[in-house]
């Protein structure tokens, strides 16, 4: 069972190349290869032309001499630090068990993931799954744009912040300059933080199905989606100074304020047909005007100018559909309370 392996956090040497590392592995795992991307390239064609045997004759005479004993050397540190650790490659098999061989040489004891990362990552694939069917209560936390909902989810021991997961914040506007996991780990990120509460109760923000390009599991995104929901319900200035704190000020602080307005600029231009072309014109001179003055008060205007015309007349069309499930509204502070006096 690797479910033990999860749940207690076991740490693990990923032998497998960077660019399969790159796709997806376990939060828990450092990628110390056995080969190198070219070196597995190389060993794959070997395998294809000449069979499994000649393949593992070329993998030794690659791997050999100082590179052999640099990443035994790695291995071995990482295992020093990690007495827990153990070793896996894609399914188990021939390079984990050379990895765990050459350790054993010189008295290093580790085991195997028996199944490799394709166990692991179909074992948190069987969280999520069976995430959607247990008997833990979920709530949702709602409200309209900058209600504070991911300020309030960071607060909460019992509560998954999906937006931190998915590196992105949900909107037209939400993304990073850094990018956002692969799907493979976001759901075993995912997985791994599911696991990790042991509380019967856990919260969620209320998402969309899709957090930028990060889709939430289908069986999880549905559970949601059915779940009770708590409301915050925040006058509107305190959410024109929230999104400014959020998306201008820290911006500001992260970034050139020419650049910033420049990136603001373009995710309003992906929005341009729904917004419509005259509220679009509007903001978009608002944001110049904004940025070119460094003005607050503008930057409050196209932000209120945003919230009125477009994200508070969809979201209220969502919640109107959503509005049987609420069991709390109130101000942040309000919905703060009752979620810790019932947590």
């Amino acid at each position: 069972m690797l479910v033990p392996l999860i749940k207690n956090k076991i740490p693990f040497i990923d032998v497998r190349a960077p660019d399969e590392f790159l796709i997806g592995a376990v939060p828990t795992s450092i990628n110390l290869p056995i080969l190198s991307n070219d070196e597995r390239i190389e060993v794959g064609k070997i395998y294809k032309e000449n069979g499994n045997l000649a393949a593992m004759e070329k993998g030794y005479s690659l791997v050999s001499g100082k590179i052999k004993n640099k990443r035994i050397s790695n291995w071995i540190q990482f295992v020093e630090n990690n007495p827990t650790a153990r070793v896996y490659c894609a399914r188990g098999g021939q390079r984990s068990k050379i990895a765990q061989s050459w350790l054993k040489e010189i008295g290093v004891d580790i085991d195997i993931v028996e199944g490799g990362f394709k166990a692991l990552r179909n074992t948190c694939l069987d969280i999520l799954d069976s995430a959607s069917r247990d008997n833990k209560e979920w709530i949702i936390i709602a409200g309209k744009t900058g209600s504070g909902k991911t300020t309030m989810i960071q607060q909460i021991n019992n509560s998954i912040d999906l937006e931190g997961l998915a590196n992105h914040r949900g909107s037209a506007f939400g993304s990073f300059e850094t990018p956002q996991p692969t799907p493979v780990n976001f759901e075993n990120n995912l997985a791994y933080q599911y696991l990790s509460i042991s509380s019967s109760k856990i919260f969620f923000e209320d998402e969309s199905k899709t957090i930028g390009r990060v889709v939430i599991p289908e069986k999880f995104f549905d559970k949601m989606t059915s779940s009770k929901l708590v409301l915050i319900e925040e006058p509107i200035e305190n959410r024109i100074q929230n999104i400014y704190d959020e998306y201008v000020k820290k911006g500001i602080k992260n970034n050139d304020q020419t650049e910033l307005s420049k990136s603001l600029l373009r995710k309003l231009n992906k929005i341009s047909k729904r917004l419509g072309g005259t509220n679009f014109k509007i903001v978009d001179n608002l944001i110049r005007c904004a940025f070119e003055k460094d003005d607050k008060e503008i930057h409050f205007e196209w932000i209120k100018q945003l919230l009125v015309n477009y994200y508070d007349k969809m979201y209220s069309y969502q919640l109107n559909q959503k509005k049987d499930r609420c069991i709390k509204s109130g101000d942040w502070a309000e919905v703060k309370q009752y979620i810790l006096s019932s947590a």
